[in-house]
């Protein structure tokens, strides 16, 4: 065999273990169950951070369970009775976007990525956690299209996950 025989070979033999690899994290991924809230092993959703105290204290703050809610198949810690009663007369309102999912994840792959409740932001009265500072950051260089795009995926998301539950019942 000649070199270039066997940098064919080569190339060929990476290209099939980068690709199976690729394939086995693909069908990995599909297997991962994802609920409509990102909620910890508990049932905790998002970590336990109070989802009203970001709206009316302009801060990321942890909820206790003296203070808490089942909402959406999760349970939802708060800092206060008024914050607890405040979630439960509207949670739509508090709740964070796309079941507290990273925004751009959701927007540039439908992808079901959990959040860091220290990462975010309130825009148009919706709060937005975020998995790093550079998906904040890239969301919020096209806000618009990016949510546009978020919006229509998490729909999409959502009526796969009712599915399953549709078809796991007896």
């Amino acid at each position: 065999m000649n070199g270039f025989t066997k940098s064919i070979m080569l190339i060929s033999t990476l290209v099939l273990v980068i690709g199976g690899g690729f394939s086995l994290y693909l069908t990995f991924q599909a297997n991962q169950t994802v609920a409509l809230t990102h909620a910890d092993a508990r049932g905790v959703a998002i970590e336990s951070f109070d989802p009203v105290a970001y709206h009316t204290a302009g801060a990321a703050q942890k909820g206790v369970a003296n203070f808490q809610v089942t909402w959406a198949g999760s349970i939802w810690y708060f800092t206060s009775l008024e914050n607890r009663q405040a979630f439960s007369a509207d949670p739509e309102k508090y709740a964070p976007q796309y079941g507290g999912y990273d925004p751009l994840g959701m927007a540039t792959g439908g992808a079901a990525q959990p959040a860091t409740p220290e990462l975010w932001t309130i825009e148009e009265g919706k709060l937005y956690l975020f998995y790093s500072g550079e998906t904040r950051k890239i969301w919020q260089e096209n806000t618009v299209e990016n949510r546009k795009e978020a919006n229509i995926k998490w729909a999409k998301l959502k009526q796969q996950i009712f599915y399953k539950q549709e078809m796991a019942k007896p």
